[in-house]
């Protein structure tokens, strides 16, 4: 099953489909628009802030993520704060970090929020907090 995908560019632009030859370890990857048909688009990890596996491609604008952890719940990876240089602060789970790597994946620590998970590009994070 193909999963949504949303890839926010670090110029601004955002792109929504799907991928069935990302990789980490690969400078670039083609995403087909969600909306179905067209010609691929290659996107390069270079150019990219993140992307998201996302629930679904319109999200809520009014939705605001917990800005913590459930105590009560030990998710995998570590526990991290992730501020972009564009300003925009994501609280959740660092689980896969392999250096040699462009970016690392992420999971939000809000279970109500659109995205699934992220793979967060090193370039685009201002700052990286872990949490107790």
């Amino acid at each position: 099953m193909e999963q949504k995908i949303v890839v926010h560019l670090r110029a601004g632009a955002i792109h929504k489909g799907v991928t069935q030859d990302f990789s980490p370890r690969h400078e670039s990857f083609h995403l087909l628009s969600g909306e179905g048909g067209g010609v691929p688009v290659k996107i390069r990890l270079a150019d990219m802030k993140a992307m998201f596996w996302v629930k679904d491609y319109l999200g809520n604008r009014d939705f605001v993520a917990r800005r913590d952890f459930d105590p009560k719940k030990k998710p995998p990876g570590k526990r991290a704060i992730v501020t972009f240089h564009d300003g925009e602060t994501i609280w959740g789970t660092v689980t896969e970090d392999e250096p040699e790597v462009p970016g690392f994946f992420f999971l939000p620590a809000d279970e109500a929020d659109n995205n699934i998970k992220i793979f967060v590009i090193r370039a685009s994070v201002k700052e990286l907090r872990w949490a107790p």
